[in-house]
């Protein structure tokens, strides 16, 4: 129930937002589930679109706007079905900035933690993260091969 009063805390704008990433993560999360990965691999965006790149996040309102994004996506993360992994919150939020005109990139990265490979998946915007803690690249070495062609024939 304290869950419900804190949303009258959002502005209608807000709320709207959080409903879009609700359902955002609700499409992630069946194709990833459900659909062969064929299916779904264009929509990701590993390089960035530096064509559309008008505008820079060093404009606070700009800024601001991105960053509220991220919070209402986490917020709507939190209250999905299944637990949402980074790369669903990854391909989440990169289609709801896309869809307010911020072309962000997705990362992905390895490391090693007893003896097990880890991933993990973040966004960048402009070359600084913005959906994890800027550490993450310290963290995990990221994957750079130029193509999906490359990434396959790696690991054969």
């Amino acid at each position: 129930m304290a869950s419900l009063t804190k949303l009258f805390k959002f502005s209608i704008k807000e709320l709207w937002v959080l409903l879009e990433a609700w359902f955002v993560f609700v499409k992630w999360d069946l194709l990833i589930s459900f659909t062969q990965y064929e299916t779904w691999r264009n929509k990701i965006i590993l390089s960035p679109n530096l064509d559309n790149a008008t505008s820079s996040i060093d404009d606070a309102t700009l800024a601001k706007q991105i960053k509220l994004i991220i919070k209402l996506s986490e917020i709507a993360a939190r209250f999905q079905i299944r637990k949402m992994n980074c790369l669903r919150r990854c391909l989440s939020q990169q289609q709801m900035l896309k869809k307010r005109g911020f072309s962000a990139q997705m990362h992905i990265g390895v490391r090693f933690e007893e003896e097990q490979l880890l991933a993990h998946s973040w966004l960048t915007l402009q070359g600084k993260v913005i959906n994890d803690s800027e550490d993450v690249t310290d963290r995990y070495s990221e994957l750079k091969l130029v193509s999906e062609k490359g990434i396959l024939s790696a690991l054969r």
